[in-house]
């Protein structure tokens, strides 16, 4: 086997997916912590590709700086010192992952589909990581408010000049992304129906947006992140109803 085709399987805890016949991607991988995409973001760009537009879809903005900026390996350094990093040195809530990819020159602007702003989140536009680079940070609550910026942009939107201004997408998903504290006791999360969760991907109107994302996508995260989403058991029946619209419906492939 060639060493270079197999080092996904040194990722433990790691399942990549074929997508082959669908749209957009044709490689997802899926994971538990979502810290864990930062290894899967490697390995999908390799050392030389430009740094990619990240979209991601999550319940949370997961902008919280790393603690040390500068120990963030960078890309060069491999897929073996960015999946150390990722498992000794991030955050365990998972919250910093995005700006570790940007100071590793995986990413390079984010757009981010999220609700919820974590104690520390970065609260600027544009981030400048410790190598002196900027990376746009466009932050959006939901998929229907990035189709309407893609098609219509106000003064001041930027989701179509972050796609228009990249060669690559990773898309990124969290399943929580598909939950909501409940009222009773805010401890708890609801995960939503199927259809709540249809409706919020995909939005009356949001065609044009995901076509502009899948045709730039060379790779789709998704983090499954039990603890967030209710338990095992129902992260597990969360994970049934959204691969079912974002695998079938969204990208047209089987689900896993």
């Amino acid at each position: 086997m060639d060493p270079e085709a197999s080092l996904h399987l040194r990722l433990a805890g790691v399942i990549r997916l074929s997508l082959a016949g669908g749209r957009g991607p044709t490689d997802a991988w899926v994971f538990d912590p979502h810290r864990l995409a930062l290894p899967c973001w490697a390995c999908t760009l390799g050392a030389t590709a430009p740094p990619a537009l990240l979209v991601t879809l999550d319940r949370h903005l997961d902008v919280v700086p790393p603690q040390h900026p500068e120990a963030v390996p960078d890309r060069t350094a491999g897929l073996r010192a960015l999946d150390e990093h990722a498992r000794w040195s991030l955050d365990v809530r998972n919250y910093d992952h995005i700006l570790a990819a940007m100071e590793a020159g995986l990413v390079g602007d984010a757009l981010l589909i999220a609700r919820a702003r974590p104690r520390g989140a970065f609260a600027g536009g544009v981030y400048k990581d410790t190598r002196g680079r900027e990376h746009r940070l466009v932050a959006v609550p939901t998929v229907d408010r990035a189709a309407e910026a893609f098609q219509s942009p106000a003064p001041g939107d930027l989701v179509r000049d972050v796609l228009e201004h990249t060669e690559r997408v990773l898309l990124d998903v969290d399943l929580d992304c598909f939950t909501s504290p409940s009222d009773a006791d805010p401890t708890t999360v609801l995960p939503w129906p199927r259809d709540v969760i249809r409706e919020f991907l995909l939005p009356e109107g949001s065609g044009p947006f995901w076509d502009a994302v899948l045709e730039k996508t060379v790779a789709l995260t998704l983090a499954r992140e039990p603890h967030h989403c209710g338990g095992l058991l129902a992260s597990g029946e969360l994970f049934r109803d959204v691969a079912e619209v974002l695998f079938r419906e969204l990208l047209h492939a089987t689900p896993p």
